[in-house]
């Protein structure tokens, strides 16, 4: 069976678990040598679940060799343009070029009024959402003009398109996202690379998982009925897979979507429809 992505290099951040494990995996399966990059520190102070791993990211970069492509794995703090620089230069090393980048990595916290929100919450989410997602974009988007084109892929969310009370900072930072896809799109048309967002409604992840347990010990629930209350803003009443946003990443980077720029598409379960 031909591969559609052999010969090609993907990046992928945020890759350790969750969204990003999928997405790397997904392109993996499809032939393409993959760097992959996640924080490796459990904590971060404005976010109350554990992070991923060094042995996180240790562990998806073995199921990713297992399946016969190279891959580059490093931590990486993407607030950070030193550790960035470094990861893009080890993959570019390692693997010749960069054709394609997902830009997966980001943050949950909440849950409080905009008003009442500390700075350091506030600006952390903007940092990590946005302004990580523009440094890294900013050092791949050299290497995709010398390859002659490439795909980026960002992902932001469904609070990307509509209001989310309670999470007014994760909302700004994906509303940016949104914003800097479509600006992208137009400014590197030229150079043939097509940038485009996806935006995941709840996905089955332990940045969600974790809210769901939170609710339900501060209901006396269960965790699965405290996601059910979650999946209230779903119109299809189902979790969302991770395999499921990494089919959107798979359209994107492939041939089919190669006159699609500045698209967002909601993976969504229906959120944004209404």
């Amino acid at each position: 069976m031909t591969q559609q992505f052999a010969g090609r290099t993907a990046i992928i951040t945020g890759a350790a678990r969750g969204q990003g494990r999928a997405m790397a995996l997904a392109l993996a399966l499809e032939g393409a040598d993959v760097a992959i990059c996640d924080v490796g520190t459990p904590d971060l102070a404005t976010v109350d679940y554990r992070l991923a791993t060094t042995a996180d990211l240790e562990g998806v970069a073995d199921e990713i060799r297992a399946l016969g492509v190279r891959v580059v794995a490093r931590t990486c703090d993407i607030r950070d343009r030193a550790q960035i620089d470094a990861f893009v230069g080890a993959a570019v090393g390692e693997l010749g070029r960069i054709d394609i980048l997902v830009n997966n990595a980001g943050i949950l916290s909440g849950n409080r009024p905009v008003h009442e929100m500390p700075d350091e919450q506030f600006v952390t989410m903007i940092e990590v959402n946005l302004i990580g997602l523009w440094r890294v974009t900013r050092a791949v988007v050299p290497h995709l003009i010398a390859a002659g084109g490439g795909r980026i892929v960002n992902v932001a969310s469904a609070a990307g398109l509509v209001g989310a009370p309670g999470f007014g900072h994760y909302c700004a930072a994906k509303h940016g996202v949104v914003g800097l896809t479509k600006t992208m799109a137009a400014e590197l048309a030229p150079h043939r690379i097509t940038v485009n967002a996806i935006c995941p409604g709840l996905v089955d992840t332990p940045m969600v998982t974790h809210s769901a347990g939170q609710l339900a010990g501060q209901l006396g629930i269960t965790e699965d009925e405290a996601y059910d209350a979650f999946l209230t803003v779903h119109h299809i009443k189902e979790r969302i897979t991770p395999e499921q946003s990494a089919a959107a990443v798979l359209y994107f980077a492939g041939e089919a979507a190669r006159v699609v720029t500045g698209a967002c598409l909601a993976v969504d379960a229906g959120w944004t429809a209404t």
